[in-house]
């Protein structure tokens, strides 16, 4: 059994969508862990937030958008089948990393003032 801290989701005052300020459906925070610049883990929790706009070509956030009505409200009946895709999205997203070689070329673009 895992000391780790468990996913949490939030339903009610979810802030707007980081990408694009539209209201948020859903936030969920879970544990995240990284190595600094000196190889050290370093422990503590990311947020993500669900968006009807910038989620809804993200197969695996598909399922669980189809359970929000178009006033952002859970329209699911089964308490059980909601809390198992919302782990599962939570799952999805918490194993998602930057790609390196991109942001670096982005970053590369910004100090040239092209982006």
């Amino acid at each position: 059994m895992s000391n780790e801290p468990a996913p949490v989701v939030q339903l009610d005052d979810v802030p707007p969508c980081r990408r694009c300020e539209r209201p948020g459906l859903m936030l969920t925070r879970f544990p995240n862990s990284w190595k600094n610049q000196r190889g050290e883990d370093v422990t503590g929790f990311r947020e993500m937030t669900l968006c009807s706009s910038c989620d809804a070509a993200d197969p695996a956030a598909a399922p669980l958008l189809a359970l929000f009505d178009g006033d952002g409200k859970v329209v699911e009946k089964d308490p059980a089948r909601f809390i198992e895709l919302a782990a599962d999205w939570t799952a999805d997203v918490a194993g998602r990393r930057v790609n390196e070689e991109d942001l670096a070329a982005e970053e590369e673009l910004f100090r040239r003032d092209e982006l």
